[in-house]
């Protein structure tokens, strides 16, 4: 049985688990209705159960996909902390400590516990060998001397909420009006012809684009899900699909979303996410994307093995 785990708002999982169930067991687990689960850990393993009455244990998994266990409600919280902040720690803590139990056997598909050891600033600096990759800053306290006369955009090392139903997109900004007692991430602004994102399974490419002329805001994604945008498939060049193998070999990631944005023909990297949002590229699978992710998780569950001894 494969264990799903991620959110209830998560379309890339509704598209996912649809295709596993073709040929396996799928047991999901959205973090963000845990009040329709029950579970249990002991010294002889561990069980959860659905309120459907669908259920999984440490004898039956073999195969754990980790997508988005995010919690997409907001909530405040005081200084002095809150139950449901604790509540919500607690949860994640727990089956992240499930997530990496299942690597270290062997059965994590495609995401894995190490995939967030190459943080930002890593990656820009690994980019730079295979890519061009825009002036970029991490600073706080104090300004850095920068480029003259560049434009620049904010972004976000993280994807904590900071309200209700809100969360810091992409932005055009002057880095000499930040607030320096904030981390501050900017990178220099590429008026380039298209966007282009390319997700990558084990060695294979499914590359997209769509011309910035359609959106009105620096960051796509929200112009992308508000007005259904659709993204036009392409063929990368041969060196362009080298140099994104090699930049996955040299950061040791089997799986990954690519952000580009091409300017005068040249590819300008802005980031790798390790388990990004990837259906949107293929929703219906007409070109593969959606069967090679559920291939590549299948092939882990069928020769996975369970749990069950580990915990005697």
């Amino acid at each position: 049985m494969i264990f799903l785990y991620t959110c209830s708002q998560d379309v890339t999982s509704d598209i996912l688990a649809a295709k596993l169930a073709a040929e396996a067991e799928v047991f999901r687990f959205d973090i963000d209705r845990n009040s329709d689960y029950v579970w249990s850990f002991g010294p002889d393993g561990w069980s959860c159960a659905h309120s459907s009455g669908r259920r999984i244990s440490s004898s039956s998994i073999r195969c754990f996909h980790l997508r988005k266990p995010m919690f997409m409600e907001g909530i405040d919280v005081p200084a002095q902390g809150c139950l449901e902040n604790w509540r919500r720690k607690e949860l994640q803590t727990l089956f992240k400590n499930l997530f990496d139990e299942c690597d270290r056997a062997g059965m994590a598909a495609l995401v894995h516990s190490d995939c967030d050891k190459w943080g930002k600033p890593a990656q820009m600096r690994i980019a730079a060998r295979h890519f061009r990759v825009p002036e970029w800053r991490i600073f706080g306290g104090s300004l850095p001397e920068l480029p003259q006369g560049k434009d620049w955009v904010v972004k976000s090392l993280a994807q904590t909420m900071i309200g209700a139903g809100k969360c810091f997109l992409v932005r055009e900004a002057d880095p000499a009006t930040l607030d320096l007692s904030y981390p501050w991430f900017i990178q220099e602004k590429v008026d380039g012809e298209e966007e282009v994102s390319a997700a990558y399974v084990e060695g294979r490419i499914f590359a997209s684009s769509i011309s910035r002329a359609v959106f009105g805001t620096v960051d796509s994604r929200l112009e992308t899900f508000r007005r259904n945008l659709k993204w036009t498939p392409v063929e990368l060049p041969g060196a362009e699909e080298a140099a994104i193998r090699a930049f996955m070999a040299e950061i040791g990631l089997s799986f990954g979303r690519f952000d580009f944005i091409r300017k005068d023909g040249v590819l300008n990297f802005l980031e790798v996410n390790p388990n990004g949002q990837w259906a949107w590229l293929d929703v219906n699978d007409e070109r593969g994307l959606v069967s090679a992710v559920a291939e590549a998780i299948l092939a882990v569950e069928r020769r996975g093995r369970s749990l069950e001894d580990r915990w005697r």
